[in-house]
């Protein structure tokens, strides 16, 4: 529960500082346009992202070497 508020709480920040940012009235269509295409490209870039990241910790080995050579 804790991790779904904590993800929630990032994407609701993220939304934020794209609005701000970007200086977006949300009233404005053309705005809300242009928020839902940086959002989404932000949201996707951030998918890679940990993605990219979860791969890395798979791939690495994590037992210790023994000394049985």
């Amino acid at each position: 529960m804790k991790l779904a508020l904590i993800v929630m709480k990032v994407f609701i920040i993220g939304a934020l500082l794209i609005i701000s940012n970007q200086g977006l009235a949300m009233s404005v269509s053309e705005n809300r346009d242009h928020f839902l295409v940086e959002y989404s490209s932000w949201i996707n870039h951030l998918f890679q992202k940990t993605l990219s990241i979860a791969s890395y910790v798979i791939k690495n080995e994590w037992l210790p070497e023994t000394g049985d050579d």
